[in-house]
């Protein structure tokens, strides 16, 4: 089903080349053996610039609904941009993974992330994209993975929009992030380098100079925004008060910018109510931390591992009755 999804999405152009003939292709096609095929026809169909016969194409799309296979159509799930349901599996925090019988792949792991981090890109939370990057790259690894390298080109484009620079991965990331995955975003890199000089010219004629690379990456969306957040740095006073990082008022009349004190107290319920759930998690993760703990300690390959260790280093010291 995968192949015949990624097929159907390498035939969007041919399709549209053949307009005269979709409804033939449509009347050839059985609606609940070939579910997906009918929707790419449809999706064409509804992309023209205007649609000949409105009744036709209506009555098509009834059909469709009320007929189509769900299981068959629920691969095309790119095509809607419906990231909200997909929440719910994202927005926990994994502590454990399933095998699943062995049939379990580090592609599965990395996936999770990758996509993870598309998903919370298109709605814009960027903090939760950059964490979801991050996991995908620091994926303890002795290989170069595509995979790996596509979600380092997003985490570059999403800490600039986010950050205003390129965050800093953490010292345990693999030694092929910097050895084989960073000389092949080259593009990415000197974004971010002509990014700092806070030079919108030069920012704009790097994008062009590397439009080519960015479209196949399709990432040019990324860049596009990564060019109007340099726009909001120049005013980043007056979004630090919008935002109430700042807490400074402006006179209209003269233009003068007076701060102030932060008003928050810290002493109404919502604020004491965000305190009481932090607090919860912090407690939890101390809960799970001690319970991860305890079970390293009861591995036996970890106690064989200490043990060894231990004879190594008492092997080293020096007997006193030499």
């Amino acid at each position: 089903m995968t192949q015949l999804c990624e097929l159907i999405n390498k035939s969007g152009e041919l399709l549209a080349k053949n307009l005269s003939h979709l409804d033939t292709v449509l009347g050839a096609l059985d609606v609940q053996e070939h579910s997906l095929g009918v929707l790419a026809v449809l999706f064409v169909k509804f992309s023209m610039p205007s649609v000949p016969d409105f009744e036709t194409l209506f009555s098509q799309v009834q059909l469709f609904i009320s007929t189509c296979n769900g299981e068959h159509i629920r691969y095309a799930t790119d095509t809607s941009k419906c990231f909200k349901p997909a929440l719910p599996y994202l927005d926990v925090d994994m502590m454990d993974i399933c095998k699943e019988n062995g049939a379990y792949d580090a592609k599965h792991f990395l996936c999770y992330y990758y996509y993870g981090g598309m998903i919370y890109t298109g709605l814009k939370n960027f903090e939760r994209a950059l964490y979801f990057y991050e996991q995908a790259i620091t994926t303890p690894a002795m290989a170069v993975s595509h995979i790996m390298l596509e979600s380092y080109k997003k985490y570059i484009l999403v800490s600039l929009i986010l950050l205003g620079k390129v965050q800093q991965l953490p010292k345990y990331t693999s030694q092929i992030v910097g050895r084989f995955i960073k000389p092949l975003s080259n593009a990415y890199h000197e974004l971010a380098q002509v990014y700092s000089t806070n030079n919108p010219s030069e920012l704009r004629n790097l994008v062009n100079k590397h439009s080519e690379t960015f479209t196949r990456d399709n990432n040019m969306g990324l860049v596009k925004q990564c060019l109007s957040s340099l726009y909001k740095k120049n005013i980043q006073r007056l979004t630090k008060i919008e935002d109430g990082e700042i807490f400074a008022s402006i006179n209209q009349k003269d233009g003068m910018v007076s701060f102030h004190d932060n008003p928050e107290k810290y002493n109404n319920p919502a604020m004491l109510h965000n305190i009481d759930q932090e607090m919860l998690k912090c407690i939890e993760l101390d809960e799970r931390l001690k319970a991860m703990d305890q079970e390293i300690t009861v591995n036996p390959q970890f106690v064989q591992k200490s043990m060894g260790s231990q004879e190594d280093d008492s092997g080293n010291k020096p007997s006193s009755y030499s």
